[in-house]
């Protein structure tokens, strides 16, 4: 940092510039005074004309003497101003030579009373400059300023205690020639440090010490016009931590604080001082590789191996208060220039090359590549007509049956379908992830939550013929972690008059390994009203028999995988047949899902399996059609709707 921030533009505030033109001229009728007063004896029947613009401070003399009284009283009165101001003031000459000083001068720069006062050179090369951060500078800084006969100068001086002077000078003129110069000298070390202190947390993260979001995109803009400018390329990668919202979530704000700080401290020893680490917020880093005249090749080949350092420093554990904690990232790396890309666009290329890495498995590094921008335009498509899909009521519940080796209906699932006015039919697979994304995957759970309890009290009152039907709703994870999620369920029972005992929440193998004592606490609460509880695709998540045992479940799903392969893959009819006889044994319902032909149909109900479902079996129903079908009788139906039905000879 230099001892002096040089700002000589010639201005300086107009209330100083006032000041020290003000004092300038007192100084030169101090002169003219004193120039009367030398020549009185040589001339003393000449006629003396009175001081021009003499006015205020300085009195007027309208006789022809001027008398060494009133000399002393304007003397005694220059000095008794210039001690009054809050600014330590020094005049030299131009030979570097004091003219005049004040006391707040003398204290502000701690003058010893031992040196000579008049010998300004003397000042600055035995005491005065070797407080400055660099001594040299300084000097010929002051000589600089005497020699720019006509110009007013700003500076920010820095000492080497840490204190900092703010300095402004004007020149000293008597009759137009310049003969010296005059300095105000203010401490303003506490306003400097704060106003640096706001502009650091402007540019600065104050967790991390990091550059932030708005100095890292000006370092981005700085590199993206060097690269245009000289040919060059240059790389930005964007990282995600993959499972600090757990940590956070789990351990509390300050464990996941110092996890931070250790990630950034881990950063910066992976990088080289010309690149910059920034953190933007949240878990989210981002790394601003330096420019390099190569080719594409040996510079891709080069961030490849930067991003592969990054990745295996930041997956070593983290020894945190006690904690020792694990903490992958996922990377996406953008190559500029390409066209004529913002540091925006830049920013955003590796963003969605970071995402692509989390859905290639996390932990690893992804290239971004134009095809991935046709794809972030069309998540972005879609997430907006998925917003609008609520609204317009484009979004449809269908119901697929479920049935018994007989073909009696036993219940049904509720699917959610997406109706797109351009682009038709949208499957679940395809939109639920979005609406996960977009935060309105609880709205819509709650909306076929809703829907199926007014449905189970329809199918009570209207169509007891058919028996006691149940009705399965899909819960997402983040639905069924909302806190109010049992008193919602609740809500929507006694709001529609449902049999609780008629519902079944379906819940993955994912959602039962994390926080297993909320997640029971949830289910014991909503069993106690008689709601059932189902393991949906099961085999395909994390699957322990730890919890079976110790969850109030009544029935496990075989995924459409297992059933689909069951006829041509002697492995997994071993793992069926598993699956059937543990349910058995721990008292659980079985329901197979997929059922595409009469060959998996027969497999699975000789193997003890109760329950089907499948499009071979029976078709998704709306409203209307799945009433109709329970009435009227369901396997004429089946046959009806040109549907093949596999319960023929059973």
């Amino acid at each position: 940092m230099s001892e002096l921030d040089m700002t000589d533009n010639g201005s300086v505030e107009q209330d100083l510039r006032s000041e020290l033109e003000i004092l300038n001229g007192k100084m030169e009728e101090l002169d003219a005074l004193i120039s009367q007063t030398e020549s009185r004896g040589k001339r003393s029947h000449s006629a003396v004309q009175p001081v021009a613009h003499a006015e205020g401070l300085w009195p007027v003399s309208s006789t022809e003497d001027v008398d060494k009284q009133q000399l002393k009283e304007t003397i005694s009165l220059l000095k008794a101003t210039l001690n009054s101001t809050t600014d330590g003031i020094l005049v030299l000459n131009n030979e570097l030579r004091v003219v005049i000083y004040n006391t707040k001068f003398v204290s502000l720069w701690n003058i010893p009373q031992e040196l000579d006062h008049s010998d300004a050179q003397r000042w600055f090369n035995a005491f005065t400059a070797p407080l400055m951060e660099n001594s040299e500078h300084f000097i010929n800084r002051i000589r600089e300023q005497l020699a720019q006969t006509d110009e007013a100068t700003r500076d920010i001086l820095r000492f080497t205690d840490g204190r900092i002077f703010e300095s402004r000078s004007h020149p000293q003129k008597i009759e137009g020639e310049t003969v010296g110069r005059v300095w105000s000298f203010r401490d303003v070390t506490k306003q400097r440090q704060a106003q640096e202190l706001v502009e650091y947390q402007a540019t600065y993260d104050p967790l991390t010490d990091l550059p932030n979001r708005r100095l890292l995109l000006d370092r981005l803009n700085q590199t993206l016009a060097r690269c245009r400018r000289h040919e060059r390329i240059g790389a930005l990668l964007f990282l995600d931590l993959d499972n600090f919202k757990t940590i956070n979530d789990t351990l509390g704000h300050p464990i996941g604080d110092a996890l931070l700080q250790q990630v950034a401290r881990r950063l910066t020893e992976c990088v080289r001082r010309e690149d910059t680490a920034a953190r933007l917020g949240g878990d989210e880093f981002v790394l601003l590789l330096a420019e390099e005249d190569s080719t594409i090749e040996d510079y891709t080949q080069h961030v490849d191996m930067a991003a592969n350092k990054v990745l295996a420093a930041l997956s070593q554990p983290y020894e945190v208060q006690g904690h020792r904690l694990y903490a992958t990232t996922s990377i996406g790396v953008s190559l500029f220039p390409q066209e004529d890309e913002t540091a925006d666009d830049v920013l955003m290329q590796a963003d969605t090359a970071m995402y692509r890495a989390k859905e290639a498995g996390r932990n690893t590094l992804r290239f971004f590549l134009p095809s991935m921008r046709k794809f972030s335009e069309d998540q972005l498509h879609i997430q907006n007509d998925l917003r609008q899909a609520l609204e317009r009521g484009e979004l449809q519940i269908l119901w697929q049956p479920k049935h018994d080796f007989s073909g009696n209906t036993l219940g049904a699932e509720a699917l959610l379908r997406w109706k797109h006015p351009t682009r038709g039919l949208i499957m679940p697979s395809e939109f639920i992830p979005v609406a996960e994304d977009i935060g309105i995957i609880t709205s819509l759970g709650n909306q076929v939550l809703e829907v199926s309890c007014k449905l189970l009290r329809k199918l009570a009152d209207e169509y007891t013929e058919a028996g006691p039907i149940h009705l399965s709703v899909n819960i997402s994870p983040q639905q069924f972690q909302q806190a109010d999620f049992s008193m919602q369920v609740a809500h929507y029972l006694k709001e529609s008059g449902a049999n609780p005992s008629r519902l079944t929440l379906e819940l993955t193998e994912n959602m039962l390994v994390t926080n297993l004592d909320e997640v029971m606490a949830k289910m014991v609460d909503l069993k106690r009203l008689g709601v059932r509880f189902s393991i949906d695709d099961f085999g395909t998540g994390y699957s322990s028999l730890a919890y079976l045992k110790r969850l109030p479940l009544d029935e496990i799903k075989i995924d459409r995988s297992f059933v689909n392969d069951i006829i041509k893959d002697p492995e997994t009819v071993s793992i069926v047949e598993a699956i059937i006889t543990m349910a058995s044994k721990l008292g659980l319902s079985v329901v197979a899902e997929g059922v595409e032909n009469s060959r998996e149909f027969d497999f699975l109900r000789k193997r003890g399996c109760h329950c089907f479902q499948g499009y071979m079996l029976c078709q998704p129903m709306t409203d209307d059609q799945f009433l109709e079908f329970i009435s009227e009788g369901n396997i004429n139906t089946a046959r009806a709707n040109s549907t093949q039905s596999v319960f023929e000879g059973f």
